[in-house]
């Protein structure tokens, strides 16, 4: 699938324990919910090949499933309350957040909206259905004579979702076959598209530990 451009992301934060979601607990990254992504670049969906030998010849390719798929994801600006829900940051008085020896990532859902690259106006999306957030870098820098921003840094660790086995899907929104109901039914266990337009989910709530 050849993509052009990199639209926004939604997230779902799996309940605790179980492979189900909250709707509440279904954000979207995009500049009208003061965020901006900027790229997720998806490593190791082909698995090792490990050839296995009999006879004294290769028997087999031994390339089933797939690789341990992780996502560099680098955006503009996450919201803090969904940075905080999707990293398992422990929350303090005073605004005060933190990451610390018993900090836990939850089970993520994670959807990646884009564009086909041979029609632009077709969108694309790209899901890895279970797995887990973990901050990569910060790094402030210094203002020059322009400003300079800190982008959020993230590594998506994917695995198989329980369920069903499976880790990674795609589709396109080819009005012949596309059905964004089927699609988000599938991803995150509920339709939440209505009339052809998706709401941004509510991001009221918290489900991060809360301390004195």
């Amino acid at each position: 699938m050849a993509l052009s451009g990199f639209e926004s992301a939604r997230i779902g934060i799996y309940t605790d324990n179980t492979e189900t979601i909250d709707k509440d607990n279904i954000f979207t990254i995009e500049p009208k919910e003061k965020g901006s992504v900027v790229s997720a670049t998806i490593s190791n969906l082909s698995p090792t090949i490990t050839p296995i030998y009999g006879s004294d010849q290769e028997w087999k390719a031994g390339s089933k499933g797939h690789g341990a798929i992780s996502v560099a994801f680098i955006a503009n600006a996450i919201p803090q309350e969904i940075r905080q829900k999707i990293l398992g940051m422990t929350t303090f008085d005073g605004g005060i957040s933190g990451i610390g020896k018993k900090t836990e990532s939850p089970y993520c859902v994670f959807e990646m909206i884009s564009h086909d690259a041979t029609d632009e106006s077709m969108g694309a999306h790209l899901a890895l259905v279970k797995g887990t957030f973990h901050l990569t870098t910060v790094a402030p820098k210094t203002n020059t004579n322009t400003t300079v921003y800190d982008q959020e840094q993230l590594t998506f660790s994917a695995t198989d979702r329980d369920s069903d086995g499976f880790a990674y899907f795609e589709v396109l929104e080819d009005e012949k076959n596309y059905d964004a109901s089927k699609w988000e039914t599938k991803i995150f266990g509920m339709p939440l598209t209505t009339n052809g337009a998706t709401p941004a989910p509510s991001t009221s709530g918290t489900s991060s530990a809360q301390q004195g």
